[in-house]
């Protein structure tokens, strides 16, 4: 939670073990305040940034961050060190005692041998990860329709930066999930970035992107049409896991002239 601007915590005591509790505020304020975000979400009346919280503690999106950042270094020391007696001990190989200490809080809430069958389900996804150990909530009435996406400008050389805008509007309650933008090139191979949320009210909604044409080595922005693709889904978008649904799609184009 925050107050003030100042970053704070609480936890039952019940819930953490003694090994974590000592680290566990240091951790959460660590990976909390790493900036993921894309994309300005704003309400249409209101046009203010959206922040929707859960009561209590912030752990769903601690949680999916975790995940997000270590799950493939998780399968790697299942899958080469073999056996894993505890938490600590499978925890302890992560890089950083930030993630160690989420690791182990979330792993305590189930045993180190319900959070290894978990983390062995094919088709990683960080929010099922998080839904399933009962730190994420789960909305499967959710409903949502993208309105328009627009660029603005339509199109501009190398170097201009292009405003993609979506309005769109929630029906039913969204549970956590991501908003996702895809962009495909006309001669590269397709990129993107996705913002996590922990649910929209219904309403009506406003998102921008802005993606600055620049060449670089990975993506040369040469001359031709690009086309985004924007989707709204509880949970991961693509995911095959239950509660995790696409809930609209949207697209629109822009185009890099010559110079």
């Amino acid at each position: 939670t925050s107050v003030t601007g100042v970053q704070t915590c609480a936890l039952p005591i019940s819930m953490v073990s003694t090994r974590t509790f000592g680290l566990f505020c240091v951790a959460l304020i660590a990976l909390m305040s790493v900036e993921t975000m894309a994309m300005d979400i704003y309400s249409m009346g209101i046009h203010k940034p959206v922040t929707p919280k859960a009561p209590g503690l912030d752990l769903c999106p601690l949680c999916v961050q975790f995940f997000n950042e270590s799950i493939q270094e998780l399968i790697d020391v299942i899958a080469n060190v073999g056996i894993v007696g505890s938490c600590g001990a499978l925890c302890g190989y992560l890089p950083s005692k930030t993630l160690d200490s989420v690791c182990d809080l979330l792993c305590s809430i189930v045993g180190i041998d319900e959070f290894i069958k978990l983390i062995n389900i094919a088709d990683p996804d960080p929010v099922y990860y998080c839904q399933a150990l009962k730190v994420c909530p789960i909305d499967d009435n959710a409903a949502a329709t993208i309105n328009s996406v627009t660029s603005n400008p339509a199109s501009g050389p190398q170097g201009t930066t292009f405003e993609i805008d979506m309005v769109f509007t929630v029906i039913n309650q969204t549970g956590p999930g991501f908003i996702e933008i895809s962009v495909n090139p006309p001669d590269a191979e397709p990129f993107g970035d996705a913002q996590f949320t922990m649910g929209i009210a219904p309403g009506q909604y406003g998102a921008k992107f802005n993606l600055q044409a620049q060449p670089s080595e990975q993506e040369p922005f040469n001359p031709g049409q690009y086309q985004v693709l924007l989707a709204i889904c509880n949970g991961q978008c693509g995911s095959p896991h239950p509660h995790s649904k696409v809930l609209a799609e949207g697209q629109t184009n822009f185009t890099i002239t010559g110079q």
